[in-house]
């Protein structure tokens, strides 16, 4: 779960490159990077990238060296090898016939070993198992294969790799920014055509949120301008070639045009709830989560509060449903700096979730609480959570969550590998209840889930939750 960005054709793209990277930080806070062309010489390709937050690494000094309106930049989750080595940080680049070439990328791929393998065999280096340096080496070697030829390239590398993956490409003699999605769309990305007076730039992101940015920018900017935005998700498979006058070339992986929105979670817990999805708000749609969680699960009790941030919007669904008021009961640290406990390592994760909340004392104390959360995956927040809320006085703690237990393994950008590590694997909502000590647990269901997103269950990877692999199905069709 990474957030990747790039744009092209924007004069003042190094300026507000730092900020709108910074929209997407909920999706590594890992490290941070970035690659464009240089100051000295066009023509060139440079990088900056580094352990630690955006503002850390992209600070005014290190991106004084760059110079034109073309970026591609990463936050990252480390999913697998180690998160502070700076050889795993994002971009990855390789020599090509087509001079140096930088990468970034979202996702796992699930043939990573095979293809390390397979690369070496042809004598060519690869230094990590970071699925980024792996298809900036594939794509080398069907581009001295196919005579240059990227979009071929780039195809006949989907071809070879297996799972979800979003990646952005430059390179140094093609000055066209591409972008990719694996074939069955499991991880996210967007793109959005900006309109300055007439004069076009093209953006590409893991969110929509990213555009917002760029739009508030805009118009701060240049507020005599009558400035404007579209924007659309790049489909399954689709290939996309970006040039800097905002010209826009569009292929399809095996030319399948494939209809599918992508991980459920993203939906329940990854993306900002001011992201779209179908032109739908997440905020809108996880109300809505909220509104079905009581219909499938009622409660009779004082006041309903939520987990922040991602509780927040199930929390006004449910409230708003059930007509029991709300009332914001648990504050975040804001020295916690907004991290996810989810993305983060064991002994972080059980530091950052002792740390984390505060309770309103006076609010709680003698309540029954109702507590809606996004969704439980490892329970260590939970946990602290529900003791803290009844030391503090709450008479009664029922957890409600707006999506089905998270018991399964995800291999496609989620470091949830070892079913074991996760709360629901194997276990009954009563024993899960049990181990976190509320008063009641509820899930919604998968049938309430999808009523709630008011799209078709085929059009999402719910493995996480099912147990259903989308990769049989994709097989299958390719």
């Amino acid at each position: 779960m990474c957030g990747v960005f790039g744009v092209i054709g924007h004069p003042m793209a190094k300026e507000f490159l730092p900020t709108v990277l910074k929209s997407l930080q909920h999706r590594g806070h890992d490290s941070a990077g970035v690659a464009g062309y240089v100051t000295s010489d066009v023509s060139c390709l440079e990088t900056v990238k580094g352990v630690g937050k955006v503002a850390t690494v992209l600070t005014p000094e290190n991106l004084s060296k760059f110079n034109g309106s073309t970026y591609i930049a990463h936050t990252r989750y480390c999913t697998r090898n180690e998160a502070s080595s700076v050889r795993e940080i994002h971009p990855h680049w390789a020599q090509s016939m087509l001079g140096k070439m930088a990468i970034v990328s979202n996702g796992d791929l699930v043939n990573v070993n095979t293809l390390i393998e397979e690369i070496r065999k042809l004598n060519v280096k690869v230094y990590t198992k970071n699925d980024a340096e792996v298809i900036a080496a594939l794509i080398n070697i069907q581009i001295r294969r196919n005579g240059k030829k990227v979009f071929s390239s780039i195809s006949e590398t989907m071809n070879n790799i297996r799972g979800g993956y979003a990646a952005l490409m430059i390179m140094e003699d093609d000055k066209r920014l591409f972008a990719f999605r694996d074939p069955w769309g499991i991880r996210p990305l967007h793109i959005g055509e900006f309109n300055i007076n007439g004069d076009k730039c093209i953006a590409v992101a893991s969110e929509t949120c990213a555009f917002d940015m760029i739009q508030r920018y805009n118009l701060s900017r240049y507020p005599d301008h009558k400035v404007s935005y579209t924007h659309r998700s790049v489909k399954p498979g689709e290939i996309i070639g970006i040039d800097a006058n905002g010209e826009i070339e569009s292929a399809y992986y095996k030319d399948i045009v494939r209809d599918k929105i992508g991980c459920v979670f993203e939906s329940i817990y990854f993306s900002r709830p001011d992201s779209m999805q179908k032109q739908e708000s997440f905020q809108v749609l996880r109300e809505r989560m909220g509104m079905e969680l009581f219909k499938e699960s009622p409660m009779d009790v004082d006041l309903v509060t939520a987990v922040p941030k991602g509780g927040i919007p199930s929390a006004v669904g449910f409230a708003k449903a059930s007509g029991i008021p709300y009332s914001v009961a648990i504050l975040e640290e804001p020295t916690t700096g907004g991290l996810r406990s989810f993305t983060t390592n064991d002994n972080d994760r059980q530091a950052l979730a002792t740390m984390k909340y505060n309770i309103l004392h006076d609010v709680v104390k003698d309540k029954r609480l109702l507590v809606v959360d996004d969704s439980i995956v490892r329970g260590t927040t939970a946990r602290l959570l529900v003791k803290n809320l009844f030391a503090a006085g709450a008479k009664e703690v029922h957890l409600r969550i707006p999506c089905p237990p998270y018991s399964y393994s995800c291999f496609y950008g989620i470091e949830t590998r070892d079913p074991k590590t996760l709360i629901s694997h194997g276990r009954t909502i009563q024993e899960i209840n049990d181990e976190l000590g509320t008063t009641s647990l509820a899930y919604l269901s998968l049938e309430g889930l999808y009523r709630a997103i008011k799209q078709d269950r085929s059009l999402f990877c719910d493995e996480c939750l099912s147990n259903c692999n989308p990769m049989d199905e994709l097989m299958v069709q390719v």
